[in-house]
């Protein structure tokens, strides 16, 4: 399975990098994971948050932030709205479904209804 993230949403921080001390360059980002296969693509229901300092490259764990940077991420976290968990099927899902049943339809002709296909048994 292929796993991608969509962005819910993206908001630039002014607060400064526990790490670098840099004032601009932070980002906070709110995810929810999609898995795609070949027959059904499924959107999880739990958000991922992370906030990165685009300065000094480094992710910011939540055990690094400070009241302010907490502060924030409150308030962004109350503004986004989620996408419902759900599950999508594809169209070759579909189409090995509509196979099945044409097998299992033909099979139940040939074995209890002979006479349809034109055999005499």
């Amino acid at each position: 399975m292929k796993t991608e993230y969509i962005i819910l949403k993206e908001a630039t921080l002014n607060n400064n990098c526990p790490e670098c001390y840099s004032t601009n360059g932070m980002v906070l980002s709110f995810m929810q994971k999609r898995l795609k296969s070949k027959l059904l693509v499924k959107t999880k229901g739990n958000v991922v948050e992370r906030i990165n300092c685009n300065t000094c490259e480094n992710q910011i764990f939540p055990g690094q932030w400070t009241q302010d940077i907490e502060r924030v991420y409150q308030y962004h976290k109350k503004t986004i709205d989620t996408k419902p968990s759900s599950i999508r099927f594809t169209g070759l899902f579909y189409m090995l479904i509509f196979l099945v049943l044409l097998l299992v339809g033909a099979g139940y002709i040939y074995v209890y209804q002979p006479n349809l296909l034109g055999l005499n048994i």
